[in-house]
């Protein structure tokens, strides 16, 4: 079995356009800490236990670290100038005490119980490490990152159906850094990270099939703008995530400290920002109210790989504990806090289907890191 270790220059990442310079060329070298652990802790695993058979997790099992609490300091989805609710995640009407009036939100999407079932190899894997970046609800269109040594490439596909194949691309090689791509749920928009670390950017297509180019005029920053110039020295931006309904956005903001770590230690690194329209441009997010569950401990965090269409279930790589997992929002609480946490078992970098029925991931395959799906049951 070939083990590979995602080190920090060699790990997902979003890619830099043949621009000169403007938007996503001409990286500034900053260092930006990679998805450290994530084939070591597969090879450790896939000797005692199938990579992509796990029983069912304990419901609501703790890491190491985790608050079963809201942190009462921890900025909500309403500072970003929309409450909770209003971008079709949960939400109610609160009183002074914080209680929630109205019906009980519905159950969510994804299950604390659910049992995936053995995970299918998918034929895009390469002889490369296959790295999930995203994937669309309706599970028609994916991207992913290969990983050959020094070398990086997105790749990026689309089917009809979920029953038919993939047809696969890539991207014009180009300059790329070490942070996730992020797609849109109708597989139109790709949003990378700048090379600087600075900002975002999107590569937009007409319709699916097509291909993405970066040297098109559609390769541009409109939308993401309010990002820009609001960093504090040392920072830098990753891991963007966005949300099936287009109206929030979640993402990485680390950095700042002399250990690679935030300059304020302890302080939360994954910020959402929302929307009341999909045309809206993005305002510039805040803090995402969680337990200590997902706060970074020095220069190791959690990063977020995805998220469930009704926007209830965080799915992130910890690189604490090596490990995927998942939290659940509380959905009646006021502060809409993610605090309640299962292990993924030996998956790594997980994207759920529309209804979570389906589970996307990378895992240990017969000798490298290929590209999975498990359905639950």
């Amino acid at each position: 079995m070939k083990a590979r270790r995602f080190g920090g220059s060699a790990v997902a990442v979003a890619l830099v356009v043949g621009l000169t310079c403007p938007l996503l060329a001409c990286s500034s070298g900053a260092s930006r800490p990679g998805l450290e652990g994530i084939v070591d802790a597969a090879t450790r695993d896939a000797g005692s236990t199938d990579a992509t058979s796990d029983g069912a997790p304990v419901q609501g099992e703790a890491g190491p670290g985790d608050d079963a609490t809201a942190s009462s300091d921890a900025a909500g989805a309403g500072d970003t100038g929309v409450a909770p609710g209003d971008d079709g995640g949960p939400g109610d009407a609160t009183g002074d005490d914080g209680a929630v009036f109205g019906p009980p939100p519905p159950p969510p999407a994804c299950t604390k119980n659910a049992a995936w079932g053995t995970g299918a190899p998918l034929d895009l894997s390469t002889p490369g490490d296959d790295l999930l970046d995203a994937l669309t609800p309706d599970e028609l269109s994916i991207v992913w990152t290969v990983v050959n040594g020094a070398a990086k490439a997105i790749h990026y596909a689309d089917r009809a159906s979920t029953a038919g194949a993939f047809a696969a691309q890539s991207l014009p090689a180009g300059l790329f850094t070490n942070a996730r791509v992020a797609l849109s749920a109708d597989g139109l928009r790709l949003v990378v990270v700048n090379a600087d670390g600075q900002g975002f950017s999107q590569i937009a297509r007409a319709t699916r099939g097509d291909a993405f180019d970066p040297n098109a005029a559609l390769a541009t920053a409109a939308g993401y703008d309010n990002f820009a110039g609001v960093l504090a020295p040392g920072q830098s931006y990753g891991d963007p995530v966005l949300a099936a309904s287009d109206t929030a956005f979640f993402y990485s903001v680390y950095g700042g400290g002399a250990d690679g770590g935030q300059a304020d230690a302890g302080a939360p690194t994954i910020f959402r920002a929302a929307r009341l329209r999909p045309t809206d441009a993005w305002p510039a997010g805040a803090p995402l109210a969680s337990s200590t569950g997902l706060l970074p401990q020095g220069a190791l965090r959690r990063r977020p790989t995805g998220l469930s269409s009704d926007q209830q279930t965080l799915f992130f790589w910890d690189e604490i504990t090596g490990s995927e997992r998942a939290a659940w929002m509380d959905a009646q609480s006021a502060t809409g806090a993610f605090d309640s946490f299962v292990d993924l078992g030996t998956r790594s970098l997980a994207v759920p289907s529309a209804s979570c029925g389906t589970l996307y991931f990378s895992a240990q395959g017969a000798s490298s890191i290929d590209l999975f799906s498990a359905t639950s049951h």
